[in-house]
């Protein structure tokens, strides 16, 4: 079954990421100030103060290695950038409520943007796998 959803996310991935946009502008910056999530595996950074009222929690749940996201909002899709930019997935999630393995990820900064209101807003963040 896991094979069969790892199968799914790939293809999924693959087909939106010849749609998608260029990505967020900017590098990743980490500001210990907007820390919403650190340990020294996982670490989760906002990029605005404005967004503190966006998530309900943020959390990486250790025991099945989850990272896991409440929002005030649905999230229509979720999107994750590598450091440089380049776009990695871009996947529908349509609740708002969210669960990302981190074996989706390797060690690095990530920038993951969570489109809501109808694809008018992007609410992006900062991730780092130690």
């Amino acid at each position: 079954m896991k094979k069969l959803i790892l199968s799914f996310v790939i293809a999924v991935s693959t087909l939106t990421m010849s749609f998608a946009s260029n990505g967020p502008v900017g590098p990743v910056v980490l500001s210990e100030s907007l820390s919403v999530y650190k340990t020294a595996e996982v670490e989760f950074y906002l990029t605005s103060e404005a967004q503190k009222d966006f998530f309900t929690l943020a959390n990486f749940n250790t025991e099945t290695e989850n990272l896991e996201f409440v929002t005030k909002e649905d999230i229509q899709y979720l999107q994750i950038f590598e450091q440089n930019g380049k776009l990695l997935y871009q996947l529908p999630v349509m609740s708002n409520k969210l669960k990302i393995s981190k074996k989706v990820f390797k060690q690095g900064i990530y920038k993951v943007g969570f489109i809501v209101d109808g694809g008018k807003n992007i609410q992006f963040s900062n991730l780092k796998f130690n």
